[in-house]
């Protein structure tokens, strides 16, 4: 039997209001009756409480959780298994409850965040990302629905190692990808590991969500969505938004992971520098991007650039007026006309193996384009009983959005038709 008002797990913890209902379980209100505290408590289906080797790995992922001790993290407290009714082990987490409101909540009533609240909304988000991938922990499902707002302006990151323990599990098929297709990241879709640079770019699309008031990628079912994701550039965020605001998020929205921050930390710092009126630091090991010079950058503080746009050292590093000469260039290499005739025909050959290969590539995919079997989606909805205002009613860890998806993605299946998406009114 489900679980209801009323009923008490463990002899503990009681039941007393239901917060949300998801595809994992239920989020409820209740009471901790052993120290008089209001607390949420996740209830996992039946399908997920009575496979031992998913329960296994979700109490191994709920102890580690516990251990994270950050204001930005909504606490867990418990972890147990109980009968209901006498009809099988229920398991359930036991959390922090917050008095705060989803973003998903605030974006839907305002349509857009002020960029000073966004800035440090995805700043705060960033450090306490950082503290669980400091412990070696991957979100893997940021999305404004498990991102909390306090009265106060306190950010409250919450559902963490949740989809983490859903991808290990034996119940997850083989090929199906976990997560949330609006925010997904690109590797994330195809099937890949989630690594902390995944929870960065779904965080990125928070971001662009938050300043915009529109996500990058829209589309008719959860498959587009994630295809745009892995195929698609973003559309140019709007021009009233600072140069530097533009290319933190393009920084981050970038489609190898290798690009990105890696963490949530170095992302909260590029937050920080682009608050303080400076450019976002680039990645490391990554190369530079585009262009980009923000006005927001001081003139007194700004570094002159080591390379203008046509590739050129500036000017003043050419020759400067204390009388610094130029060392002499290093000899050139001299090649006898035998060696030259051998590295044109090895040119040429080498050309040639490339267009086969792309005649090959383009004869495959267009034989993969003719294939009649298109990939399978199951949307897993669920409905959540949205607060009044920011501090009506507390919010928990759980699922907010009806947005959940199970995934079946072949890697060589080509994007189907793109939707165009709806117009949405952008306020500030």
């Amino acid at each position: 039997m489900s679980p209801r008002v009323g009923v008490t797990l463990s002899g503990r913890y009681r039941l007393q209001r239901l917060i949300a209902t998801g595809g994992m379980g239920q989020v409820w209100e209740g009471v901790d009756s052993r120290l008089g505290r209001r607390v949420a408590i996740k209830v996992l289906k039946a399908e997920y409480s009575t496979d031992s080797e998913f329960v296994e790995r979700f109490r191994a992922e709920a102890r580690t959780v516990a251990m994270l001790n950050h204001p930005g993290i909504a606490g867990v407290y418990d972890y147990g298994e109980t009968d209901i009714d006498g009809e099988g082990r229920t398991a359930y987490l036991v959390m922090e409850l917050v008095n705060g409101e989803p973003l998903n909540s605030v974006l839907k009533r305002t349509g857009r965040l002020s960029l000073r609240h966004a800035l440090d909304m995805l700043e705060q988000t960033g450090r306490a990302l950082q503290v669980a991938h400091s412990a070696g922990l991957v979100h893997r499902d940021v999305k404004p629905g498990n991102i909390l707002i306090t009265p106060t302006g306190q950010v409250k990151l919450t559902d963490f190692g949740i989809a983490k323990a859903v991808d290990a599990a034996p119940v997850t098929q083989t090929g199906m990808v976990m997560g949330t297709a609006q925010y997904i990241a690109p590797e994330q879709a195809l099937g890949h590991d989630a690594t902390a640079a995944s929870d960065v770019y779904s965080l990125g699309v928070v971001g662009y969500e938050s300043v915009s008031g529109k996500r990058p990628f829209t589309g008719d079912g959860a498959l587009t969505v994630a295809m745009k994701h892995i195929k698609e550039t973003p559309p140019p965020l709007p021009a009233d938004l600072p140069p530097n605001v533009r290319e933190l998020i393009e920084i981050t929205l970038v489609k190898n992971p290798g690009m990105r921050y890696r963490s949530g930390g170095p992302f909260a710092d590029a937050v920080a520098a682009v608050r303080a009126g400076r450019r976002p630091p680039r990645p490391n090991a990554a190369p530079a991007i585009g262009r980009a010079a923000p006005t927001a950058v001081p003139a007194a503080t700004q570094a002159r650039p080591a390379v203008d746009p046509t590739g050129r050292a500036p000017a003043a590093s050419r020759a400067r007026a204390t009388g610094t000469h130029r060392s002499a260039p290093a000899p050139r290499r001299t090649f006898s006309s035998g060696q030259r005739a051998l590295l044109w025909a090895a040119g040429v050959l080498g050309a040639l193996a490339i267009v086969i290969a792309i005649l090959i590539v383009l004869n495959a995919q267009d034989r993969k384009d003719r294939s009649p079997a298109p990939p399978t989606v199951t949307e897993t909805s669920q409905t959540t009983s949205p607060p009044q205002t920011p501090a009506a009613a507390p919010a928990a860890i759980g699922d907010h959005e009806s947005n959940r998806y199970r995934v079946s993605l072949p890697l060589d299946h080509a994007p189907p038709r793109a939707v165009k998406p709806a117009s949405e009114q952008m306020v500030r």
